[in-house]
């Protein structure tokens, strides 16, 4: 996945400036291209059409665990390499889940010194949800949020919350400087707490990472460089069960190594499977995987056209309004409960950054449901102030792709920009409220 370009400059590190790796101890002790759209439909979708179905209740990874001890032992370890010193984030690696079979894609961040954390992205969208934010000039920080993920982070303490800091306290592990914290991140959701499941893949992502980030250093060209945005090349560690019984001697093939099977607690009466439980191991192996781009399902807007035919009845507008969707302050639920992430939606004037029109969404259902919204919800801002533009300056790809179907029926111009004056106007002094009660 990575280019030839990033390729060669970490092969020169390697050569010219091999990274000291430090042996660590426990007490050595971080926003996708829009899929394709629709043409608008006169038929009004049913409510749960784009829907997704509520999820179960997920069991929150908890001090008591014992994945919590060995996820800080990691964290402790990770810390002390420093792998992000010569690892950069589109240098993935993939580690398939011996539970569950799932693949999920390791970036080490950090190599511009600005946020160091260990992503684990799962499965085939995941992975290219990534590719596609690290390619898209015009994506934002936002974006990064919607890319299913798990991630280690390492963070000032000041910045933990009380359930990072039970954690650390219960586990008994000390850090000086930053401290890690463990996150899920969900399409539509602000970040949250990890899950006993997710804990499982973190934990064998970290212990391959440590494994991996090792064998970079002196190997920079370790990774295949090959694939045409749709079907991408990676190596991916898998594993096998081993009898590691004193009296049984086997051999490994190259890239293999075993790590203990200590990530699996299971209650059993079994006996005679607990004591051969105790004598196996995982051992890990290199597999190149190709990994073909997922089908993304279209988004199917939906639009009133008795408000399309009165938005056509109004003279155009002279005014250069500008619009964007972004995720503002504040989270939305029960506090015991993943936040959704709050969307707002503005139309703002280009030069005065007066507000034409603000809107808060929610992706309760999904993501494509919400974006399906766009169109018809800019269009009713547009009639309440009674304007047509000429013109509505974008700087998202995103938004581009979902203002399209009004470009189309409207005969509005839309256009890219760098920067909106207006709209960062406004948010300013909307933040600046929130803040201080102020203007």
């Amino acid at each position: 996945m990575t280019s030839k370009k990033s390729r060669a400059a970490a092969a020169n590190q390697g050569e010219n400036d091999s990274p000291q790796i430090a042996e660590s101890t426990p007490e050595g002790l971080l926003f996708p291209i829009a899929p394709d759209t629709q043409k608008l439909s006169d038929k009004k979708p049913d409510r749960h059409e784009f829907s997704e179905s509520k999820p179960e209740p997920e069991e929150l990874l908890l001090p008591s665990h014992e994945e919590a001890k060995v996820l800080c032992s990691l964290a402790a370890q990770i810390k002390a390499l420093a792998p992000w010193q010569w690892m950069q984030e589109t240098d993935v690696f993939g580690v398939e889940d011996p539970d569950t079979g799932e693949i999920g894609f390791v970036s080490v961040m950090g190599n511009v010194g600005e946020y160091e954390a260990i992503a684990v992205y799962p499965g085939a969208e995941g992975i290219y949800e990534f590719i596609d934010f690290q390619i898209d000039p015009s994506a934002t920080p936002d974006r990064l949020i919607e890319i299913p993920q798990v991630q280690l982070s390492f963070s000032e303490p000041k910045f933990l919350e009380k359930w990072d800091r039970d954690l650390l306290k219960t586990v008994g592990l000390k850090f000086s400087g930053t401290r890690p914290q463990f996150r899920s991140y969900r399409p539509g959701f602000l970040p949250w707490f990890i899950t006993l499941k997710e804990a499982h893949l973190l934990i064998h992502a970290l212990t391959q990472t440590l494994e991996l980030t090792r064998r970079f250093a002196r190997q920079p060209v370790l990774f295949p460089d090959d694939g045409d945005g749709e079907t991408e090349s990676f190596l991916v560690r898998v594993s096998r069960q081993e009898d590691i019984s004193p009296e049984i001697n086997t051999s490994r093939g190259p890239g293999a190594s075993r790590t203990e099977d200590a990530s699996h607690n299971e209650d059993t009466s079994d006996k005679e499977n607990v004591s051969r439980k105790e004598h196996t191991a995982l051992v890990w192996a290199d597999q190149i995987r190709e990994i073909r781009r997922p089908n993304r399902p279209p988004i199917k807007f939906s639009i009133d056209w008795g408000l399309v035919k009165d938005l056509k009845s109004l003279p155009l507008s002279s005014l250069q309004l500008e619009a964007d969707l972004f995720i503002g302050p504040g989270r939305i639920g029960k506090p015991h409960e993943r936040p959704l992430a709050m969307y707002m939606l503005m139309l703002a004037d280009r030069h005065s950054g007066l507000v034409f029109g603000l809107e808060a969404l929610t992706a309760e259902h999904s993501l494509n449901t919400m974006h399906a919204s766009i169109p018809e919800t800019v269009a009713n801002l547009l009639w309440q102030n009674k304007i047509l533009p000429k013109q509505i300056i974008i700087r998202s790809d995103l938004v581009h792709r979902l203002l399209e179907p009004l470009e189309k029926e409207l005969k509005i111009q839309l256009r890219r920009a760098d920067k909106l004056p207006g709209i960062d106007k406004a948010t300013r002094a909307m933040t600046q409220f929130l803040q201080t009660g102020k203007m």
